[in-house]
């Protein structure tokens, strides 16, 4: 009998698909539609650390927007998103309302608000906790402050909070593989590899800045397909892929190289809902064409450690893949 069942943060997924932190699941018919399509958790809406800041802070004045611009707009022309109370109650409806893992997530900047907000938050119900940083390096200055940055986060966040705990990272680090294992020793159970940041386009004819494409596209694939292959035989905690997942296929993808479940979001907004299904009928179909009856059969098999030749999951040079020429 073949099943697609995983263990994710030490939850029981009936499916290696998630829904991911998105407008889709910021509402608890988002939620139960994804359940009802197959998804084996949910991301919620990420709520922004700077939305806690503003309800906590009578004088607006005091927030401080500057190390995540983006999140000013979202908060102060875009009022029909969740506030940090409406977040509170999203997680205990949806948990009331379906019954696969309900995942909260918060949009973090700073170690601030974690002590009270962070308890809130477990008691309410959320069966883990995905922490979405994303610091925008803008100084010339030593990039390991960067880095410890995301660490006393997640650290913060540890010592306040006993939920299962995702940290969902860009791919932008000149050392990845060094500070994922910061991360992991910070209190990270899993990684999310990786996030998807706007977008910058410019308007040429009116000269002016402008949102870029808002979705992944199926070419997006390989940056997290290259370092879950890598990452996910010698880092010791759990891998979700994200990003570029569009197909059942592209799922199979990323399990042989190792990650224990994957997010979907763009697949979903362009295709609907039952793109979580036909995802998991495709990979049931796989497994059972290749003969395996769990995903366990074949997770990480085609991981860098369990390769004969690691080297061509560190290609850089087309010269190299194309020729073999060193």
């Amino acid at each position: 009998m073949t099943t697609t069942t995983v263990r994710y943060l030490g939850l029981e997924l009936t499916s290696p698909v998630i829904l991911a932190s998105s407008g889709l699941s910021a509402s608890v018919d988002g939620v139960r539609r994804a359940e009802e399509a197959g998804a084996g958790a949910v991301v919620l809406k990420s709520l922004f650390e700077e939305q806690i800041t503003a309800d906590a802070s009578p004088d607006e004045e005091e927030v401080d927007y500057s190390i995540h611009p983006e999140a000013e707009q979202y908060i102060r022309e875009m009022g029909m998103h969740l506030g940090p109370n409406e977040h509170l109650r999203l997680i205990a409806v949806a948990k009331e309302n379906v019954s696969i893992p309900v995942i909260a997530s918060v949009n973090c900047i700073t170690p601030r608000w974690w002590g009270d907000y962070g308890r809130q938050i477990a008691t309410t119900g959320a069966d883990a906790l995905e922490l979405n940083i994303a610091l925008m390096p803008r100084e010339r200055s030593d990039p390991r402050h960067v880095e410890s940055a995301y660490c006393r986060i997640i650290e913060q966040v540890r010592a306040h909070v006993d939920l299962p705990l995702a940290v969902k990272i860009g791919p932008y680090f000149t050392n990845l593989p060094s500070f994922a294992s910061r991360l992991r020793d910070a209190g990270a159970d899993a990684l999310v590899l990786f996030n998807r940041f706007y977008q910058l386009d410019i308007n040429t004819d009116a000269m002016e800045l402008a949102p870029g494409y808002r979705f992944s596209t199926p070419a997006e694939l390989h940056t997290p397909l290259r370092w879950t292959s890598i990452l996910s035989g010698e880092l010791g905690c759990e891998l979700a892929a994200s990003t570029g997942i569009h197909t059942g296929t592209d799922v199979v993808k990323m399990l042989l190289a190792g990650a224990t479940a994957v997010q979907v979001c763009s697949a979903v907004y362009q295709h609907g809902y039952e793109r979580i299904s036909e995802m998991n009928t495709d990979l049931i179909g796989w497994m059972k064409a290749h003969g395996f009856a769990r995903i366990a059969d074949f997770r990480g098999r085609l991981n860098q450690a369990s390769s004969d030749a690691p080297e061509a999951h560190e290609r850089l040079q087309y010269i190299k893949a194309l020729t073999g020429i060193s």
